[in-house]
């Protein structure tokens, strides 16, 4: 006897039937693009098929989709065009100016003898440069020694960062590409109120233009030192207003002091305040723990601020080289036991 066939359609936007057997759980629909936003309707079409599949418990499914939506449209917007993306949409009052990029491959993760300062600089550089082409004018922040008396540092993986991101070549001699950037367009500081100008006249007359987008490089606690940097940023981010505030790698959680008080006074509140601050662009590797950096299995990736979490895992060719297939798409960050689950052995 044939297999029987049957036809049976389904709305893009469908929802789990009240009452319906197997425990389905529904998820919210996926927000059409904004008016005037490039979006492209195969992105459209794969993330709304996403939202199903994983309403049905079919998770592997996504990544499938996934990757024939980047085999058929070109590729997308990177960590320098994420950033512009994000700082409009905050001009237009669509999300808040507490963002954060994250980049945790090997070379720029602190805690991997990989790590290669310049990488970051590098990825620092770009994302300002890009939003000084648009007009922006950019203060990139280096925290600065926190403590008191003798018990003051700055983590080691920022010594010197302030001072090396003033050496860089900025192309911005007379006839070069970006001449006139620095002072102007691109300017430095460390992390405080002292740091955020507002539009003011000079003892000479002329008028010197606000800070519109604020980059602060790696913010984060230290080892031993009662300081914690959050109400520093805290002041910061309040001195600001309204315009984009964005943490390049920050590590905001509680460091082992001393007297224990990262770790007990106010620990509630610092974490309200590194949560309050939204993903607008992340790529991370993943490991079978998160003590182990070997092997890496995979990454997981948001390309911009509308777009879905994707997992990809890492698969070894028989050439020697290695390539990432996507694996699993979500609207919200998956969690590792979801990723796990996914991924094929």
């Amino acid at each position: 006897k044939e297999p029987s066939v049957e036809r049976v359609e389904c709305s893009l936007d469908a929802s789990v039937v009240k009452g319906a057997r197997g425990g389905f759980k529904d998820l919210p629909l996926i927000p059409p693009p904004e008016e005037g936003a490039a979006a492209s309707p195969i992105d459209q079409f794969i993330r709304r098929m996403n939202r199903l599949c994983v309403m049905v418990r079919q998770p592997s499914v996504t990544g499938k989709l996934t990757q024939l939506g980047l085999q058929i449209q070109p590729e997308g917007n990177r960590a320098a065009s994420s950033a512009l993306e994000a700082v409009i949409a905050c001009s237009e009052g669509k999300i808040p100016n507490r963002m954060k990029l994250q980049m945790m491959f090997p070379e720029v993760n602190p805690g991997m003898d990989s790590y290669r300062i310049g990488t970051l600089l590098e990825l620092t550089r770009q994302v300002a440069i890009h939003l000084a082409e648009q007009n922006l004018r950019c203060r990139i922040c280096v925290q600065q020694s926190l403590g008191v008396g003798i018990f003051t540092g700055t983590p080691k993986q920022l010594n010197g960062v302030a001072t090396l991101l003033q050496r860089m070549d900025w192309q911005a001699g007379d006839g070069e590409e970006n001449e006139g950037i620095l002072g102007d367009y691109i300017r430095f500081g460390a992390i405080g109120t002292d740091h955020v100008m507002n539009e003011h006249t000079d003892r000479d007359g002329n008028v010197i233009e606000q800070d519109d987008v604020f980059l602060i490089v790696c913010p984060q606690n230290m080892v031993g030192l009662e300081s914690s940097i959050i109400p520093y940023l805290q002041e910061m981010v309040e001195a600001a207003g309204d315009r984009p505030v964005i943490l390049i790698n920050p590590d905001l959680t509680d460091k082992i002091s001393s007297q224990g008080q990262q770790s007990v006074r106010g620990r509630q509140e610092r974490l309200d305040f590194e949560h309050s601050f939204k993903t607008i662009f992340e790529f991370s590797n993943i490991y079978v723990s998160g003590t182990s950096y070997f092997p890496i299995l995979g990454s997981i990736f948001k390309e911009s601020i509308s777009a879905p979490w994707v997992a990809h895992q890492r698969r070894d060719l028989t050439n020697g080289d290695e390539r990432y297939i996507p694996i699993l798409s979500t609207e919200e960050r998956p969690d590792g036991e979801l990723i796990m689950e996914t991924f094929v052995n």
